[in-house]
């Protein structure tokens, strides 16, 4: 609401007054009507593409609207009416606050009025002869035609008559308005059934002046604010105006109280309103606007850009794409795209750019916001204003944004998989707009034949699997999401394929390695993914070539006819699998086999030492294998029954050689094999038995202690270690005995030692303790004993009376209870003498009770006073005699006492040894709460001093240091005068404690050959440190004899005779009276000697068939463990070429020689490679190169016969004998010419000889007075020609 003007001017006199009161009225009046003249002349939208409605209007510079407009001032106090008539021309296009805006000049004049206003004292004056005129300017944002600023001037002239006095007055009103964020007063696209909320407030400042003649002049400013808070509704509605009669879209808005109403005829035809309406409450006053469209000019631009929103209806965060034409239809010029945000953001622009085609047509892409726009129109989420400029023109247009987000759904599961098969379905659904895609439904439909649905996780990926059943086709899948209420439905499209099942075809050459002129068969499997076994055929091809016709599959698999005609050397197989209709075609990879030579014989002989051994021993098992000529290769297999139990490869000598220790027990049948090379043919020798008996073992039983007293706990071990020449370790269980009587249960081997639990059974005197090993399948039994010497165990007695004091004749119970002293146990035996004084008052024999050996006296005939009582025990076999301390028992003469009851219990029975223990002793008394002290006391011995009792309790000071065993605890309650003592008596168990058990290494990463010690450390967190043995193991055997503990620590013997590698080793502590057993573990690396292989050749250059000498040296990094072992491999290309033996060298370096002669001839790269021992590493030489020639051949061809001579010759027979340096060339080609005329082509034998039958060329082998023979030659031997004579 607009505050009133404050009028400043004094003017003495009622008449002064009345004139004042009328000029300010007509003042404020023009004020009102240049406000609400302000807000009403804002514009609409045109129609949309998609969006229903019509959608925001392009102005164009010089375009005009003229409204005449009627306000109407009603009060109690007055009734006004102006009229006016006012033109809004568009002037240009500014930035205004950052915002694209449409100026406007506003003109025109005030053409009249009239009305009545009551004057205070004088009556009512009339008004008449209203004039003026009217400017200003107005700033409209082009995206949505809201007002952004409105500035007005009026000159106002008008006319009062009070009575007979009439004045003249004039007045100047200046005018600005703001709304703040703009004022859209109606929401594009607009269409019937619309609504939204109008919600903002508009900011005005100005002033007037005026000047009434001689009543006076004055002016005012005025600021304020006032609010626009009502809905907003549209409906179709036909308008008669001064300019015509027009269809509209009647956009109004009313307040709750009908207070304020704004009617709006938005005609899409002008460009503007046709009519608007106007009503506001002012203190009290009611101002109504009518304001009614009188004329227009609209005409069409010179130069004009079209826009499309494709869809102008869009979902948030998608892309929409902005497209039109720029009427001068001119390539090439730039178009600039923004979308405005103006409504929540000021002149904030989204923008991108563009340039025309051919035809001036632009296209450019935006994304739709997901921000709302404030307005809260009925189903929609924004309206924003999409400008676009070209060419000098520009052009508006809106995206509607709905509530509901964009969304994408991409797939990115299997676009293939075989018939029968599961396919995975994946796709991700993403929320344009940033939402939460989680628990959304994907459906996947695969060709209208199957379909799935998933769930989406929180990244919005949804995943199934899908089976595939057949024929094999092409398909497509379709991942889907229906949508819902926030979320726009998606869909994807992908190509499916179902194939063929997929195989994999495998071939095999049997035999892989054939004798040249032998069958060779090849078997093909074909092998499916998933599914049935294939059908189909299998095409076998030889060396690239096809073998034989296609042949069929049986049960997936095919095989081959048989093959004899191949030459040596080697060849190739491939299967080639030609699929089904349900199965894809596979080819196999190529798979080698060779046809070679016939194998040479060969023969084997073994031999075994020693013959007869124990169980662990090692046993070398050796063979020699001969043959006519030559050296064979390869492996010695050795087995018994069938089953291998070494294998050793074949020296140069012919000699293989392997140690075993883990043949069975009994007789062993071992048969030395030799299975066969590329030239020499396998052979076996004849078994050789090995007879293997049961090892011998070493039984060691150690005490803890050996000397002790009755009940005191002993631990036992035992270590079971086997006897030279036996090995290994034995398993099993040992079993303890006491005087030849089985004590507990076996114990079994753990790395060959038995711990047994202490024992504290033992009586007082020698006992024979013996452990027993049984012994298994691979070791004998055996035994070992030690003498136990038991002493009696010392005694404690303590005695007590209850109550204590008594009265006179009461009846008073004497208990005694007798304890060994620790480290002893058990429940002594015998009688106890109680004792007033000097007076034996009886002897009772002691009796085992859960609170030990108990003994208890009645009497009631101590006489009144203070008596002096013990208790005397006597011993027994097992325990020594004790007297307890005195007890002061007093006897009250015949005054009555109040009688108690004393329970007592302990915080931990049993407790481990070293845990802390405390006593609570409860009294009671029959007659109020006792009071008195409670003397704890443990063994006989006071624990602390008396502790006062307090709510009927007392609580002992904790105890720690208790030994294992039984104990006995007394509270002794002594009452204050007027209570009856009491006591109670319990047995307080206290068992073993842990050990805390850690275990190092001297050198956890040693070098082979070095000496290691090992350490363990037995802690705990007792007083008393643990004292006993610990046995050390390696690998499971034990390490020497148990170490006794110093301190709590032990250490090994040193070993050095570790094996490279990783080693177990153990501890395990015996324990002792006062701890249990342990055990601790660590890994102990073992590293081997580096070492490094040179390799030397002796020549590198040869002719082929020469020997080539090869020397690998091996030095290893360290000397003091002697020269190197082993077998050095020469090899070429990682083909073996030879193996030899290590021998000791200078320097302890190990060499190994070998000679080879079979070179081929070209270029050879050779290398040393050291396998490494169990005390040295592997390695490797650099390549050597050699250079093999190829060996020159000669030729001797035998004249032929060519008549018959006294010899018998046969007629027309060639004969030639090639050699290579002197010896004959076996199996090499050559060819007999008669002339030029080929007659045959024979392979030479053995002897490098061959043969031609030239019977059938008599005739022209005189013509031409013999023949020639030609040696084409081959990779190593050079070619040669021989001519053969006549012999007639």
């Amino acid at each position: 609401m607009l505050p009133a003007p404050i009028d400043s001017t004094l003017m003495p006199g009622g008449r002064r007054r009345a004139a004042r009161d009328v000029r300010r009225r007509l003042a404020w009046l023009s004020v009102l009507a240049t406000v609400v003249a302000g807000l009403v002349a804002t514009a609409a939208p045109v129609r949309a593409a998609q969006a229903a409605g019509d959608d925001v209007a392009t102005w164009s510079t010089g375009w005009s609207w003229t409204y005449q407009t009627s306000f109407r001032y009603t009060a109690p106090e007055a009734d006004v009416t102006i009229n006016e008539n006012v033109t809004y021309t568009v002037a240009g296009i500014e930035t205004f606050q950052g915002q694209s805006a449409y100026r406007l000049d506003i003109t025109g004049t005030i053409t009249g009025g009239s009305g009545t206003a009551a004057v205070d004292g004088i009556g009512n004056a009339s008004l008449g002869s209203f004039s003026g005129s009217v400017s200003g300017t107005r700033y409209v944002r082009r995206s949505d035609l809201a007002l952004l600023r409105e500035q007005q001037h009026q000159d106002l002239r008008a006319r009062a008559t009070v009575a007979i006095i009439s004045a003249n007055i004039t007045a100047a009103i200046d005018l600005q308005m703001d709304p703040v964020g703009g004022w859209r007063g109606i929401a594009y696209p607009v269409d019937a059934g619309q609504s939204w909320l109008n919600d903002l407030g508009v900011d005005y400042t100005g002033g007037f002046t005026y000047d009434a003649g001689s009543f006076g002049s004055g002016g005012a400013p005025f600021e304020g604010t006032f609010d626009v808070d009502a809905p907003a509704s549209v409906t179709n509605a036909n308008v008669t105006v001064p300019a015509g009669t027009f269809a509209t879209k009647r956009v109004h808005a009313q307040s709750a109280d009908s207070s304020t109403v704004s009617t709006h005829w938005w005609s899409a035809a002008q460009r503007n309103d046709a009519q608007e309406y106007l009503k506001l409450p002012l203190d009290g006053a009611t101002l109504v606007l009518d304001r009614k469209l009188s004329g227009a000019s609209t005409p069409a631009a010179s130069t004009t850009v079209t826009e499309t929103i494709t869809p102008s209806l869009s979902c948030a965060g998608g892309d929409v794409t902005v497209a039109g034409r720029l009427s001068t239809g001119a390539a090439g010029v730039p178009v600039t795209v923004s979308l405005d945000r103006s409504p929540v953001s000021l002149g904030q622009l989204v923008t991108t750019t563009t340039t025309t085609t051919s035809g001036g047509n632009y296209s450019a892409t935006l994304t739709a916001p997901t921000q709302a726009d404030g307005l809260q129109k009925s189903g929609v989420r924004g309206s924003w204003g999409v400008l676009v400029s070209a060419g000098g023109a520009s052009s508006a247009a809106t995206l509607v944004v709905t509530p509901v987000n964009c969304s994408t759904l991409t797939y990115s599961g299997d676009l293939a998989a075989p018939q029968g098969s599961t396919a995975t379905l994946r796709a991700t659904l993403t929320d344009l707009a940033g939402g939460d895609v989680a628990g959304r439904t994907i459906t996947f439909a695969l060709g209208g034949d199957a379909s799935a649905t998933a769930t989406t996780n929180a990244g919005g990926v949804a995943e199934t699997t899908i089976a595939l059943a057949g024929p094999p086709r092409d398909a497509t899948l379709t991942a889907s999401y229906a949508g819902s209420a926030d979320l726009a439905a998606a869909s994807a499209t992908s190509a499916f394929t179902i194939g063929r099942i997929a195989t994999a075809t495998t071939v095999a050459a049997d035999p892989s390695v054939v004798t040249v002129g032998d069958p060779v068969r090849f078997t093909a499997n074909v092998t499916p993914t998933h599914g049935a076994t294939p059908t189909g055929t299998v095409q076998f091809k030889v060396d690239g070539s096809d073998f034989g016709g296609a042949v069929a599959l049986s049960d997936g698999q095919a095989t081959s006819a048989a093959l004899s005609t191949l030459g040596l050397g080697n060849h190739t197989v491939t299967a080639v699998y030609s699929g089904s209709a349900d199965n894809a075609a596979s080819t196999s990879a190529a798979v080698d086999f060779r046809v070679r030579e016939p194998l040479l014989a060969t023969s084997t002989a073994s031999s075994v030492s020693p013959s007869s051994a124990v169980h662990g021993q090692p046993v070398t098992l050796s063979a020699v294998v001969s043959t006519g000529a030559g050296t064979p290769t390869g492996d010695v297999v050795f087995t018994v029954d069938g089953t291998e139990v070494a294998r050793a490869g074949l020296g140069s000598d012919g000699n293989a050689s392997v140690v075993v220790d883990d043949l069975a027990v009994g007789g062993n049948a071992v048969v030395a094999t030799y299975t066969g090379d590329d030239v020499y043919g396998a052979s076996a020798a004849s078994p050789r038995t090995v007879n293997v008996a049961k090892a011998s073992v070493t039984v060691t039983l150690d005490a803890s202690a050996g000397h002790t007293v009755s009940g005191e706990a002993v631990s036992y071990t035992t270590t079971v270690a086997v006897q030279a020449p036996g090995g290994g370790t034995p398993a099993g269980s040992v079993q303890l005995l006491v005087d030849g009587s089985e004590a507990g249960s076996p114990v079994a081997l753990d790395n060959g030692v038995a711990v047994f639990p202490p024992l504290t059974s033992l009586g007082a005197g020698t006992h024979t303790v013996e452990a027993r090993y049984a012994g298994n399948g691979q070791y004998l039994g055996g035994a070992d004993q030690i003498d136990q010497v038991v002493d009696p165990a010392d005694t404690t007695t303590a005695v007590q009376a209850t109550p204590s004091p008594s009265v006179q004749d009461e009846n008073v119970r004497l208990t005694a209870a007798v304890a060994a002293v620790s480290p002893g146990s058990g429940a002594p035996t015998g009688t106890v003498t109680f004792y007033a004084g000097s007076e034996s008052l009886g002897a009772v024999p002691l009796a085992v009770s859960p609170s030990g050996s108990v003994a208890t006296l009645d009497v009631d005939d101590l006489p009144p006073g203070t008596h002096q009582v013990t208790a005397r025990y006597a011993g027994d076999t097992d325990y020594r005699a004790s007297e307890s301390e005195a007890v002061a028992h007093t006897v009250i003469p015949g005054t009555a006492i109040v009688a108690t009851t004393t329970t007592l219990t302990s915080s931990a029975n049993p407790s481990a040894y070293g845990d802390t223990v405390t006593f609570r002793a409860g009294v009671a008394a029959e007659d109020g709460s006792p009071a008195g002290t409670v003397q704890f006391s443990v063994d006989g011995q006071d624990l602390g001093d008396p502790v006062a009792v307090e709510d009927g309790e007392a609580v002992s000071p904790p105890i720690a240091s208790a030994e294992p065993g039984d104990h006995t605890v007394i509270a002794s309650f002594v009452g204050a005068p007027g209570f009856a003592g009491s006591g109670d008596i319990l047995a307080q168990s206290v068992t073993t404690g842990t050990a805390e058990v850690s275990l190092s290494s001297s050198a956890p990463s040693s070098g082979v050959g070095e000496d290691v010690r090992f350490s363990a450390e037995v802690t705990s967190g007792a007083e008393v440190a643990p004292t006993g043995f610990v046995q050390f193991s390696v690998d499971g055997r034990p390490l020497g004899t148990a170490v006794a503990l110093v301190d709590g620590g032990a250490t090994s013997a040193a070993v050095g005779d570790l094996a490279p590698g990783s080693h177990t080793v153990t501890v395990l502590y015996s324990g002792d009276p006062r701890y249990g057993a342990g055990t601790a573990e660590l890994t102990q690396q073992v590293g081997t000697i580096a070492t490094a292989t040179a390799l030397a050749v002796d020549r590198d250059f040869a002719v082929y068939g020469d020997p080539v000498t090869l020397t690998a040296t091996v030095t290893p990094a360290e000397g003091r463990l002697g020269s190197p072992t082993g077998t050095v491999t020469f090899t070429e290309n990682g083909q073996v070429l030879a193996t030899a033996s290590l021998a000791p060298g200078a320097d302890a370096t190990g060499v190994a020689t070998v000679t080879v002669s079979g070179l081929a001839a070209g270029s050879h790269a050779i290398r040393a490679e050291y396998a490494g021992s169990s005390r040295f590493g592997a390695g490797a030489s650099g390549t050597r190169s050699v250079s093999v020639a190829q060996r020159p051949t000669a030729i001797e061809a035998t004249p032929a016969v060519v008549s018959l001579t006294p010899l018998l010759l046969p007629l027309g027979q060639l004969r030639a004998t090639v050699t290579a340096g002197g010896s004959p060339l076996a199996g090499v080609p050559l060819e007999f010419r008669v002339g030029t005329k080929p007659v045959c082509t024979t392979t030479t034998n053995e002897s490098g000889f061959a043969v031609c039958n030239a019977a059938a060329q008599i005739l022209l082998l005189t013509l031409n007075g013999g023949y020639t023979v030609t040696y084409a030659g081959d990779a190593d031997h050079l070619s040669s020609t021989a001519r053969g004579a006549l012999l007639k």
